[in-house]
């Protein structure tokens, strides 16, 4: 565990120093520091929608009379006038030293200086003391008249204290001279974000010691039901109102499995029916609920007088009954004469023993208990058909680097969390060195970012502008509804995926760095690049040729200008019309998006960048045209070319290892005729590729074993050939420009005549999606390199 942490260290400190340098000089290391955090709670459902919102106010003396870093607004109701107002306010105030992330954070003058920075912000926002910020900042502004006006609304306040460090100190439910409200600190350090980036679990674990919620404390009186399966153990218990209600108003939301969150949403979670059997029949409220269903991960008992008593739970989730839970918690607060006292809840308790079980087994009884929701049946998980064919595409589709066109690069797709440093991390150190090389940080991409890139490819920068838990919702809405037809992406769909990602990026990069070219508030940001992006595709028609984008892997330098001047119009815009409201509320919503679609820009973008663009009829052909997934030849390259990559050191090593040990699925015999097939330059034979597809198999499970085999070995090492790369570069060339090859071939007489008929022969293949031997794709992509003085380019 040790060297795990220490591996995670190392690679926070690279995630950090990688979001400074996408921005650029001047990006501050504290504000890329709690982005990564915020990043980290939107994956666990923690703080939807968190911004970084960073601001420093000096004290007469130079010092810090109060400081903020991010901020979330959630849990949203409308109330009687129809006007929404949030349950909970998220603050984020960071302790970061540039130089280590390693110290202790325990000192308690430090922790209460920091801690007290955050509380006189909370003390003059909630009285209205701050009039003094710029406009400039109109974020913070915003968000000052927010919390100062639904001063009396919020049911929680959290402070989340982000650390680079490491720190003993837990959460505490602190006071704030003259608010009435719970105000909690948690504190999260290094430690903390490690142990959630180690589990698979969507969620931080939440423990529950109910001696603490129930009176007297002496836990909650249960049931076991008799063991029927190793994997759980069932609890049946009587759970009293008034511990749901204190349970809601301290956790909110978060105690909800992230599937009820994410299908069931806010709506109906002030449940008329559930209210009026509180307030007038409180007696029947057991007869007449349907009850809760929960789930834990392990449970504490103990048994007084023959009676099983429940004193805590880890990981404890309700899968069933959000609505009920809200309800009472929402009913007491707002009629006072609401008695809990009376009321009574059934709760079904699942308890799931095997961990790796859990992450399967708790949605499904969250779709199963929840059944009367209509809840769809592909839930959020990795497992989900669409993303699996997506990380197949990413590991097979080479691009060039934009900066080495000699060198093949990969987009790494991290399917589940935690993928590229698990691979990375079950490699030698020189395996991890080419790891990097071809499968740069900067590449990697993950679910949440598929969905915003394609939601603003389909022009709906208002639900990106939601945070990427809810855009992500969205998004498998839809692609829930293709896998149902069997309708999977491929070829065409990720090129089209890629491509948005360079977009984004780029312009993401143009909107400038905080405190030197910045457009504007770097805290509008992610807002003013979403829309942007949305718009450049709205003015285009959607004819950007995305293909020409995926073939360069960049933007040119003209289109770039185009790019930036749109990001300062719509930055423009979004001031404007947001009209002194917040505009990270402003910019979720849909009339907002049809204001600017509506707006008129003062340049006509479709003669301006007309070269960028493809015909509408082109567009329609490429957005209707039918998926091709990876097809047969395609694959069959990929494991060649997989072959040949593992090196001829590691197959003679493997012969050698053969001789002596016996290993399930290898003939000592077939081994070898592969190894003599690559040294002697010839095309691998149907059996060698299938000893290819066993390999890759055995080294994907034991990725030591490349280096102990190649370690058998006295051979030397050669450069191995990127035969899938090649295949890959040679089918982005044009028909025009195959013509434009062979034409300038005949007339140089650059090729002899064999050569010419080789490579008309791959032109042929590719553009038939024939069978191609690998030697004669090797020498077709020699020969075309000699055009390069022509100006010939592959």
């Amino acid at each position: 565990m040790k060297k795990a942490l220490q591996n995670y260290i190392e690679e926070l400190k690279s995630d950090v120093a990688a979001l400074v340098y996408s921005d650029g000089e001047g990006a501050s290391f504290e504000d890329k520091f709690t982005e990564y955090c915020i990043e980290v709670f939107e994956s666990i459902g923690k703080s939807e929608g968190a911004r970084v919102l960073s601001y420093i106010h000096p004290n007469s003396q130079g010092g810090i009379e109060w400081k903020i870093n991010g901020y979330c607004l959630k849990d949203s109701f409308k109330n009687e006038s129809n006007k929404i107002y949030f349950e909970t306010l998220d603050l984020f105030i960071t302790y970061f030293r540039n130089d280590d992330f390693e110290y202790s954070f325990n000192n308690v003058s430090v922790y209460d200086r920091t801690v007290n920075q955050i509380k006189k912000f909370i003390n003059d926002a909630f009285k209205g003391y701050i009039k003094y910020i710029d406009p400039s900042h109109s974020e913070l502004c915003e968000l000052v008249k927010i919390i100062e006006k639904q001063r009396k609304d919020f049911d929680r306040i959290n402070i989340y204290l982000l650390v680079n460090g490491f720190s003993d100190i837990e959460k505490n439910k602190i006071e704030v001279k003259g608010i009435d409200i719970d105000v909690y600190v948690h504190t999260w350090d290094v430690a903390r974000l490690f142990k959630v980036n180690e589990s698979s679990s969507v969620h931080e674990p939440i423990e529950i010691e109910f001696d603490k919620f129930t009176e007297e404390g002496k836990g909650l009186q249960c049931l076991q039901v008799p063991s029927i399966d190793e994997m759980y153990d069932c609890y049946l218990a009587i759970v009293p109102g008034e511990v749901l209600a204190k349970l809601y108003k301290e956790h909110s939301n978060e105690l909800l499995e992230s599937n009820v969150r994410a299908f069931l949403g806010q709506a109906g979670k002030f449940n008329k029916g559930i209210r009026d059997t509180i307030r007038t029949k409180p007696q029947m409220f057991l007869p007449y609920n349907n009850g809760i269903t929960a789930t834990a991960e392990s449970v504490e008992t103990y048994s007084v007088g023959g009676q099983m008593v429940i004193t805590r739970l880890n990981d404890f989730q309700i899968v069933n009954g959000g609505q009920t839970t809200a309800s009472l918690y929402h009913t007491q607060k707002k009629y006072k004469e609401a008695d809990l006292s009376k009321i009574f809840v059934q709760m079904k308790l699942t308890v799931i023993k095997d961990r790796e079980q859990k992450n399967i087994e708790v949605p499904n009884i969250s779709r199963f208990a929840n059944s009367q929701n209509k809840v769809s049946e592909l839930d959020l998980s990795s497992n989900n058909p669409y993303f699996v064919q997506i990380e197949n595409l990413s590991r097979r589709k080479y691009v060039v680097n934009p900066e080495n066109k000699n060198q093949s690069l990969l987009w790494f797709f991290e399917r589940a969390n935690g993928q590229y440093r698990e691979t990375l991390n079950k490699q030698t150190p020189a395996q991890q060195k080419k790891f990097k090389e071809q499968n740069p940080s900067q590449l990697k991409f993950v679910k949440s970012d598929v969905a915003k890139y394609i939601n603003l490819w389909e022009l709906e920068p208002h639900f990106v502008s939601q945070g990427s838990q809810k855009n992500f919702i969205h998004f498998t809405k839809k692609i829930n509804i293709l896998v149902s037809k069997n309708k999977l992406p491929g070829e065409n769909f990720y090129k089209k995926l890629i491509a948005n990602a360079i977009i984004f990026k780029t312009i993401d990069k143009l909107f400038g760095r905080k405190n030197a070219d910045a457009i504007g508030d770097t805290n509008l940001k992610s807002f003013t690049v979403a829309y942007t992006v949305s718009y450049f595709h709205y003015l285009t028609d959607n004819r950007l040729d995305l293909w020409k984008v995926y073939e360069d892997q960049n933007i040119d330098a003209n289109l770039s200008l185009r790019f930036k001047k749109l990001l300062a119009f719509v930055y423009g815009h979004l001031i404007n019309e947001a009209n002194n409201s917040l505009i990270s509320e402003y910019a979720k919503k849909e009339s907002s998006w049809q204001k600017l679609k509506e707006s008129t820009y003062g340049e006509d973008l479709r003669k301006t960048v007309s070269e960028y663009l493809i015909s509408p009829s082109e567009r329609d052909e490429r957005e209707n045209e039918k998926e091709i997934d990876t097809n047969d030849e395609e694959d069959r390259l990929f494991v060649i070319s997989e072959i040949h990559k593992f090196g001829l050191n590691f197959w003679d090593g493997l012969v050698i290892y053969l001789n002596s040990n016996y290993l399930e699925g290898f003939n000592r015999n077939s081994v070898e005729e592969v190894f003599k097939n690559l040294q002697k330059n010839k095309n691998l034979l149907p059996r060698d590729i299938t000893i290819g597809r066993k390999t890759i198999r055995l080294l994907s499970e034991n990725p030591n074993f490349l280096e102990e085999i190649k370690a058998l070995s006295r051979l030397q090492e050669k450069e191995h050939v990127e035969i899938k790369f090649m295949f890959d570069r040679l089918k982005l060339v044009s028909k025009d420009d195959w013509k434009k090859i062979t034409d300038l071939a005949d007339q140089t007489k650059i090729f002899t005549i064999p050569e010419l008929g080789n490579v008309k022969s791959i032109q042929s293949a590719i553009a038939r999606n024939e069978k191609i031997k690998e030697q004669s794709l090797i020498k077709t992509y020699e020969s075309l390199l000699k055009l390069k003085r022509f100006g010939i380019k592959i």
